[in-house]
């Protein structure tokens, strides 16, 4: 009964993480249009992908981004 518990609670965490980042995301895509928007449009309109907006961007990156993780480790010696 335990495993399932923490099975379980393991698999809300990633939940949990790839809804955060994709908010974090769509408020940060919104943000950064306000500056950069026509530029980074205009990026992905030569790419061939038009029809989009910063802030669905910004939470298409972020939800991808959720699921890396970080690739530094830091041993401590003590």
């Amino acid at each position: 009964m335990e495993a399932i518990v923490k099975l379980l609670s393991i698999a809300f965490m990633f939940f949990l993480t790839a809804i955060l980042s994709t908010i974090l995301g769509l408020i940060i895509g919104w943000v950064v249009g306000w500056f950069f928007g026509d530029t980074i449009l205009s990026f992905f309109s030569c790419l061939g992908i038009d029809g989009f907006k910063m802030w669905q961007i910004g939470a298409a990156l972020g939800f991808i981004g959720s699921f890396f993780r970080n690739s530094v480790s830091v041993n401590k010696k003590s």
